[in-house]
């Protein structure tokens, strides 16, 4: 029994650095714990989809290389929001000048824009007009109306998958959707498309009138 007793207290006091060792980690593991500071639940949840600034009749305008005025973008208020970087605009107007082409202005109710600024949704109301050009024979004032349209401002584009009214000049067009290239001045009217093309001079006016 002597030699048993011996033999367990040989293992034992050969084990008490491993166990006092165990105790202190286990110890300073419980201390950090404790004392870390605790992540913030909120941050831990999904970003609610809620203003975080706004503008009041705000006015912003993008420079050409020249310092002429490429863009000028407006309207009643600008609300910011944090979870998705993205823009809504009451009463959103925008404006683009290009050398040797006619003005361009959508507006519209209602605007939703990425962060990068580089895409516009107009809802309710949605107005496009570009001026007339140097030769009207040529390059008549255009119109377009429509519940909805989206502004692809970085390819000057403006387009639509809603019904759409189109004027140009004297002639008039309906469509259930259309594709507007500033660029090349091509406008595609998309399904449905129906109503009168005028050349010449408007009815009921004699030429020279």
């Amino acid at each position: 029994m002597q030699a048993l007793l011996a033999s367990l207290s040989g293992i034992v006091m050969r084990l008490l650095p491993l166990l006092l060792m165990a105790i202190v980690a286990g110890s300073t593991f419980w201390l950090v714990q404790i004392n870390s500071p605790r992540e913030d639940q909120a941050a831990q949840t999904a970003k609610k989809h809620e203003p975080d600034y706004f503008m009041d009749r705000f006015s912003a305008t993008e420079l050409a290389p020249d310092g002429s005025t490429k863009i000028r973008f407006t309207g009643e208020r600008m609300i910011h929001f944090e979870d998705d970087q993205t823009y809504e605009v009451t009463r959103p107007a925008m404006r683009a000048y290009e050398p040797d082409r006619p003005p361009v202005t959508a507006r519209a109710d209602i605007g939703r824009m990425n962060a990068e600024g580089t895409v516009i949704d107009l809802y309710g109301n949605g107005y496009v007009l570009r001026q007339q050009g140097a030769d009207p024979s040529k390059d008549p004032q255009l119109t377009a109306a429509s519940s909805y349209f989206q502004l692809l401002v970085n390819d000057d584009i403006v387009k639509t998958d809603k019904p759409v009214k189109l004027t140009r000049g004297p002639s008039v067009m309906t469509a259930n959707g259309l594709i507007f290239n500033n660029v090349t001045r091509e406008v595609q009217l998309l399904g449905n498309v129906r109503g009168t093309i005028i050349t010449g001079p408007s009815p009921g006016r004699a030429p020279g009138s």
